[in-house]
């Protein structure tokens, strides 16, 4: 490891510390709503520009690709940030709160930004020993599970294609609901986050007298078995765990119909399929003893955030040597319930996700993702950057070499 290199990443880390803060302070400001990312990609572009980078635009969207081009010969990785907001009022009285009314930051997409920004011009500072590239991904509509496949559609993915990718999400919470400390780092090897699918269920009736109320009760507690099908064995195998969870239900006695919204949640990608044959037989029994006609539709699908084993224990021994005991290893247990695209890459590509701690129990500051009063500990600002750029460029090192 060249210490050297890292001694001059952490400087410039250090010295641009209070422009990351100020650029996750603005992003949060003005908050975007999956889809509409508009000012956030012009912020992003017009500071990828200023570093000197090759930028792409309006890639899936309102995506953004900045290319940091080494100046010694190597592969080229890619660092994906997403940037979208939630639909959410903010209830934290900061001066950075959001000026979006129903709009905010509540999942932490505004610090992922600023922290690749950061890397970027980290990184930019040491072009003259980098080696290969790296492929800055700024990825819209994540909130919606649809960017990462869009712009993948668009082929972000390509010229240059990368050789791995990585991205990491901030948070207050870590293993086991514990709070994850601002100033860490976790790796959770194997299943990261769960997969999710989400199904349109609908029932056309063939008798004249339908409850449909009566009717939805049944088949919402029947599909619900699935639960228990798959959770029995999650004592020896966590990568069995399924969740199976209504998003909305409405019927109608007259017109003898019900349209059922689910979704569920899965470990591992190669149970899905023995997920979607268990409901299968469970709809096709409830067809036979109602005689109703019923329709299935996978409306949307995304895969479970998986890192691989042998890339995971690589890893924490960079982090090790980077950040010593604030890396955490996390083998055998149970993943956040979270999804996220990312993983429509890391299929793509293979990679790695890691947690960025974000809490900071001695400043109040623990409220969950996805909260009103959901905030971030600032200083883990500059260490993801700090971090994140030193093992980006061990890995080109290593990966070049």
């Amino acid at each position: 490891m060249k210490q050297a290199i890292h001694a001059r990443i952490a400087e410039k880390a250090n010295k641009i510390a209070q422009d990351v803060i100020n650029m996750r302070r603005h992003l949060h400001m003005y908050p975007e709503l999956p889809g509409q990312e508009k000012e956030t990609s012009r912020f992003v572009a017009d500071r990828l520009r200023s570093l000197g980078l090759e930028v792409q635009t309006n890639i899936g969207g309102y995506g953004v690709v900045g290319m940091l081009n080494g100046a010694k010969p190597g592969v080229t990785i890619a660092w994906r940030a997403d940037i979208d907001a939630c639909a959410l009022q903010e209830e934290i009285d900061k001066p950075y709160k959001s000026r979006i009314d129903g709009v905010m930051h509540a999942c932490g997409h505004d610090a992922h930004t600023a922290i690749a920004l950061g890397m970027a011009e980290t990184l930019s500072s040491v072009r003259d020993e980098l080696c290969g590239a790296v492929k800055f991904i700024f990825q819209p509509f994540e909130e919606g599970a649809e960017g990462a496949q869009r712009m993948i559609g668009d082929g972000v993915l390509e010229n240059p294609r990368p050789s791995a990718i990585y991205g990491l999400h901030q948070g207050s919470l870590g293993a086991n609901q514990s709070y994850m400390e601002s100033g860490s780092v976790s790796i959770h090897y194997g299943t990261t986050l769960f997969g999710r699918d989400v199904l349109s269920i609908s029932v056309k009736a063939s008798r004249p007298k339908f409850n449909a109320w009566a009717e939805q009760e049944l088949l919402i507690y029947r599909l619900s078995q699935i639960n228990h099908y798959k959770n029995r064995h999650a004592k020896r195998d966590i990568h069995h765990l399924v969740d199976f969870q209504v998003l909305r239900k409405q019927g109608n006695d007259e017109a003898g119909e019900i349209h059922i919204q689910a979704r569920f949640r899965y470990a591992m990608q190669k149970y899905r399929d023995d997920i979607r044959l268990e409901l299968s037989r469970i709809i096709d029994e409830y067809k036979r003893q109602s005689g109703s006609e019923v329709t299935v539709e996978y409306v949307k699908s995304t895969p479970p955030v998986y890192n691989d084993e042998a890339e995971c224990e690589e890893a924490e021994l960079i982090l090790r040597e980077l950040i010593g005991d604030r890396v955490i290893p996390i083998l055998d247990e149970v993943p956040p319930h979270g999804t996220d695209d990312f993983a429509c890459f890391q299929e793509e590509l293979g990679g790695l996700f890691f947690f960025l701690g974000s809490a900071n129990l001695a400043k109040g500051i623990k409220a969950w993702n996805h909260t009103s009063t959901f905030d971030i500990d600032e200083d883990c600002l500059p260490f993801g950057v700090n971090t994140m750029a030193s093992f980006l460029f061990e890995m080109l090192s290593r990966r070049s070499n």
